[in-house]
């Protein structure tokens, strides 16, 4: 009997001893397995699938003779595909692939069931196998477990499976090696994942998902080695960008503007060549990289880029048209490497831009003496204010009843010390596009609204000085409060004081219109500029508390010679009447086109017919020659 007690007593302690070796093994092995894994995650040179086979290839050595498989789902979690399955057969493997494939995706309730964790401890006559148990029977398979793998916002990353060749239910221990292994898992794919995006981020636009300006050089510098080589294909570069953006996006905002470049970046990729590149440069500059043999293809392109953008684009219930203004640079002609063709497509879209808004251009050697030109006057603009070279002149506006002096636009003008006269057209465009002008506008209507304020002490019989308004200035969040610090400062009765905006500066209507209200709620006038060339509606003119519309210069400049421009300046003159406002034609120039005015009942005019934009000297003595 004592030898009975005594041998069981030796079997169970044995079998206690083999019970926590096995466990200790296994826990080594987890530990292991967890070591080799961060190290492989720090090496650039590993890959997923790599990292997911040392995983399966450890765990099974604790599972008991069990094959483990990893299930990847893609990002949208729409089909599943194996990730790692080192140790399941070959054929096996094919069936399963074949079986996802036909799965049609993870529908609603596929991805709910795939979400969840099971135990199949006999395939044989469990339902959930019923459709492929003979397969898995016939490559040994007799049990099953499987449990989904999600990320740290619990998005499906995939399942970790095992398959076992005998009747199995896990024990505890194995469940809790299970968690560990699906854990692992999860922090593996998260890993490769945040990686991926990095890697892609480090060549790619986020927002539209284009290549960037890096890979796009990268590209240009291959097909030119590539050309080298082989004399193939000539190379072009586009370089385009879409003209009014910025307007778009400081009247309707940056989230309607980001979706306008998604927009316009779907339609570039829906219109090329699968060879083709198309990348994003930044803001809303594109390029595009072609091959081609003749000079016509590339003009095709061109084309094909205007018609494909020329489509408006509905975005939040606004509908938006866009034009790009192309520059092309060819190699070899034009430049020798990436970044030089590059620049050079990029100073033919500054030329394109100022020949009009529905044209592309070809590189020509000329416009780079204009490109270092812009550069200059950029930077001699950033000192401008500070020195002191700008001035204001006056163009006086002409009661057409009275032929008196009723008012002056002031206009600005820079007299610089080396480069002489500098026109508007050459730095307000510039002005603008480095922000420059919300400076360079506040200190012309400061400026202007001391001189208005002199002259009424002085007693001249001026009524208004009006003043530009750009679009940078007239939504920065201070505008009001700024206006009226002027207003208070300088003294200026604010009913002499006119602000004159531009059509397309009230895209916004609803932002548009609160700050113009709170403009009139401090006295001042407010003025439509070059109407007729931009965005208004009637329905919005009558929701806007103007004054004054002043009828572009374009319809004035052929009143005399078109029936067309004519009718569209009275148009405009009984519009404003109907509507109680006074209207103004601008670039008034000869005699007849102030005859044609005056018989349809124009209110006011300002043209070189009547003066040129004057110094506050010279208006004096026009101002008592036109009063007696």
């Amino acid at each position: 009997m004592i030898d009975i007690i005594m041998k069981s007593t030796i079997d169970f302690y044995k079998s206690l001893y083999a019970k926590v070796t096995s466990e200790k093994n296994n826990i080594e092995a987890l530990f292991n397995v967890q070591t080799k894994v961060i190290e492989m995650m720090d090496d650039n040179d590993s890959s997923l699938v790599e990292v997911l086979d040392i995983i399966n290839l450890q765990y099974e050595q604790v599972f008991n003779e069990g094959v483990c498989t990893i299930l990847l789902a893609n990002r949208d979690e729409e089909f599943l595909y194996i990730g790692s399955a080192p140790n399941l057969p070959v054929e096996y493997c094919e069936y399963i692939d074949e079986f996802l494939n036909n799965s049609n995706g993870i529908n609603e309730g596929k991805s709910s069931y795939l979400k969840q964790s099971f135990v199949v401890s006999n395939i044989a006559e469990d339902p959930h196998w019923s459709d492929c148990k003979d397969k898995a029977l016939e490559h040994g398979f007799k049990a099953w477990r499987s449990t989904p793998v999600f990320d740290h916002v619990q998005n499906l990353l995939g399942v970790f499976s095992i398959l076992y060749p005998y009747h199995n239910s896990p024990d505890e221990q194995e469940i809790q090696f299970m968690d560990h292994a699906v854990k692992l898992i999860s922090l593996v794919i998260q890993h490769f994942h945040a990686k991926e995006k990095i890697n892609f981020l480090r060549f790619h636009d986020e927002l539209t998902g284009l290549p960037n300006r890096k890979l796009f050089q990268e590209k240009v510098n291959i097909a030119i080695n590539l050309f080298k080589k082989t004399h193939g294909k000539m190379i072009g570069v586009l370089y385009f960008d879409l003209n009014q953006f910025k307007l778009i996006n400081d009247t309707l905002g940056h989230t309607i503007g980001d979706s306008l470049l998604i927009g316009v970046a779907q339609r570039l990729k829906a219109c090329i060549r699968e060879k083709d590149i198309v990348s994003r440069q930044g803001a809303d500059e594109f390029s595009l990289l072609i091959d081609f043999v003749s000079k016509q293809e590339v003009t095709i392109v061109a084309n094909r880029i205007h018609n494909i953008l020329a489509k408006s684009f509905c975005i939040e219930g606004h509908e938006i048209f866009v034009t790009p203004s192309i520059g092309i640079s060819l190699y070899p002609i034009d430049g020798k490497s990436g970044n030089e063709l590059l620049r050079k497509a990029d100073v033919a879209r500054n030329q394109a831009k100022k020949v009009g808004s529905t044209t592309y251009q070809f590189y020509e050697a000329k416009w780079d003496e204009r490109t270092n030109e812009r550069l200059l006057i950029e930077n001699e603009l950033r000192k401008a204010l500070d020195k002191q070279e700008f001035q204001l002149q006056y163009q006086p506006i002409i009661d057409l009843a009275t032929s008196k002096i009723t008012g002056v636009e002031a206009l600005i003008r820079w007299y610089h010390p080396k480069l002489g006269i500098i026109p508007p057209d050459r730095f307000i465009p510039i002005a603008e596009e480095t922000g420059l002008i919300v400076s360079i506008g506040e200190w012309v209507l400061r400026t202007a609204c001391y001189k208005m304020k002199y002259w009424q002490e002085s007693g001249y019989l001026l009524s208004t000085i009006s003043v530009n308004i750009s679009i940078r200035q007239f939504y920065q969040p201070n505008f009001i409060s700024e206006m009226e610090q002027i207003l208070k400062e300088t003294g200026i009765t604010p009913r002499c004081l006119t602000i004159e905006i531009t059509e397309s500066m009230t895209m916004d209507v609803e932002k548009a219109t609160t700050i113009l209200t709170s403009l009139k709620g401090l006295g001042v006038n407010i003025s439509i500029d070059d109407f007729g060339t931009g965005y208004s509606s009637l329905s919005y003119l009558k929701k806007f508390p103007i004054d004054y519309l002043k009828i572009d210069r374009s319809f004035i400049k052929d009143i005399d010679k078109s029936k067309d421009d004519e009718n569209i300046a009275t148009t405009i003159l009984l519009m404003g009447q109907n509507l109680g406002l006074n209207v103004i034609a601008e670039g008034v120039e000869t005699s007849e086109q102030l005859g044609i005015l005056r018989h349809h009942n124009c209110n006011e005019a300002q043209g070189y017919l009547f003066s040129k934009p004057i110094s506050d000297e010279e208006l004096q003595v026009l101002v008592e020659k036109l009063s007696v």
